[in-house]
């Protein structure tokens, strides 16, 4: 069999009503808080999560992880060229510029508690409202439903000596697979004789087909609530940055580009990886951006120093000479080339998106 390297995504889910409703009807939606106003509170994770929507395109792979075990749901469908998920409904701002349908509604589902609010619900009687304003819509294929143990797949990436996102998705709703991550998920799935009966076991429906996310909602120049809705955006569609970032990328977020640690492992915040030229089986990333929300100055660079420092201890030569990366700001300060490294002055380039330009060292 032969696999075709990919992007991926990882979530968590917690019973197994829920698994088998969203293998049924190929869906999936974070549950999270509605956001009424124009924008989201700055300390709310609303935008960290769009971010992991965004990392998204069609054909992205889905796999579901419940009570140690990893299972198959299908391809991703919707944008090829930009984030590939649907906006449901008016609870985030998003979802009311773009005037989307509510096309999913688990507040009918037993388990939940309705309010009068469409779309919004409780998941404990007196808890508070949640809703699910992004959806992932995937195609289910013959391997939707089978299954691994999780200690199948760690056994497997246990023969790369650096941590990769699945290692860390404790605490986090899904998050971002890098292609190596997936190719041996896709082998391990296919060699499985497991499976999740599923046909037949949703207790809803979707009522449409909902409003697929258009890039265009969104700008690189908007004002920011807080850094990681530049990351939503950047991800969203990386087309502004075409001139410098030409080849096909699977996109990943806040990945640990650390050795192991027990605790707070450093993680970039966008991570590409070419479909091309992968290093490592698509393990280790082509580019590395590290994001600010505000200005880029010596302390974000220094940040990306340590990140290819640890980089060029488990890669080649040749391999780190195809590494790249980036620090990108709305500003960008001035820094002496004599106070840095001269070993990443040619390796880390700086980018103002005010002046919509590269910042060499002075």
């Amino acid at each position: 069999m032969k696999i075709v390297m990919s992007g991926g995504l990882f979530i968590a889910l917690y019973d197994d009503e829920s698994l088998k409703l969203y293998l049924d009807k190929g869906v999936y939606g974070f549950l999270m808080p509605p956001v009424f106003t124009d924008k989201p509170n700055s300390r709310s994770r609303h935008y960290q999560i769009l971010a992991d929507y965004a990392c998204s395109r069609e054909g992205t792979d889905v796999f579901f992880f419940l009570k140690r075990k990893i299972v198959y749901g299908g391809k991703i469908y919707g944008n090829r060229e930009s984030a590939s998920f649907f906006l449901n409904g008016l609870t985030s701002p998003l979802g009311r510029v773009a005037n989307a349908d509510l096309f999913w509604d688990e507040s009918v589902r037993a388990k939940y508690f309705e309010t009068d609010t469409p779309g919004v619900f409780r998941v404990k009687r007196n808890g508070g409202v949640k809703s699910q304003p992004f959806i992932f819509q995937f195609r289910q294929n013959e391997n939707s439903g089978k299954y691994i143990l999780s200690d199948d797949l760690y056994f497997e990436l246990g023969k790369y000596p650096y941590p990769l996102p699945s290692n860390s998705i404790q605490g986090m709703g899904f998050c971002t697979l890098t292609p190596g991550e997936v190719s041996t998920l896709q082998t391990l799935i296919s060699q499985s004789d497991n499976r999740v009966e599923f046909d037949g076991e949703g207790e809803m429906d979707k009522t449409g087909e909902g409003t697929l996310f258009d890039s265009e909602l969104v700008s690189i120049n908007d004002d920011l609530v807080n850094e990681a809705q530049l990351e939503f955006t950047i991800l969203s569609s990386i087309e502004p940055f075409a001139d410098f970032l030409q080849d096909e990328y699977v996109l990943c977020r806040q990945v640990p580009i650390s050795p192991f640690k027990p605790s707070k492992m450093d993680r970039a915040d966008i991570c590409l990886y070419s479909l091309n030229t992968p290093i490592k089986n698509g393990t280790i990333p082509n580019v590395i951006i590290e994001l600010k929300k505000d200005v880029g100055n010596k302390a974000a660079y220094e940040q990306v120093e340590r990140y290819l420092k640890w980089v060029k201890n488990i890669t080649t030569p040749e391999e780190y000479a195809r590494v790249k990366a980036y620090i990108v700001a709305p500003r960008i300060t001035r820094i002496k080339a004599e106070s840095v490294s001269a070993e990443y002055r040619d390796k880390i380039l700086m980018y103002s998106i005010s002046t919509n330009s590269f910042v060499p060292l002075v």
